[in-house]
């Protein structure tokens, strides 16, 4: 089970892999939301992984993201990062910069509301 600096690590290199996606290119918005989904997703597996907890299976994190109350606050940021990837690599739907914003401040909200928990 990878461990807490581990998801940190990962958590924090697909943000930056997401922020230096170039712009200029009709894919790059689907792209960047991907890998800030998969930023979140690697600070809440911080998060879990301080309690020796994994799950392997996105349903089951999102299972307990929504019942966890520490996690819960975050739920609906997380849930549109998710929303957001799965459409951009699934369907043919054309994110732009609203979509941009809205993700990159979710991304912001689920960083913050860890940090607080990982302190």
């Amino acid at each position: 089970m990878p461990s807490q600096a581990e998801h940190l690590y990962k958590a924090t290199n697909n943000k930056l892999f997401a922020d230096g996606i170039a712009r200029d290119n009709p894919t790059a918005a689907g792209w960047i939301l991907t890998a800030l989904f998969y930023s979140a997703l690697h600070y809440v597996e911080a998060f879990n992984a301080k309690f020796n907890c994994h799950f392997s299976r996105h349903e089951d994190l999102n299972r307990d993201l929504e019942r966890n109350p520490q996690l819960c606050p975050i739920y609906d940021e997380y849930r549109d990062l998710s929303t957001f990837s799965w459409n951009a690599r699934y369907q043919p739907v054309k994110y732009g910069d609203a979509q941009l914003r809205e993700a990159y401040e979710a991304h912001s909200m689920v960083v913050k509301h860890i940090n607080a928990l990982l302190t």
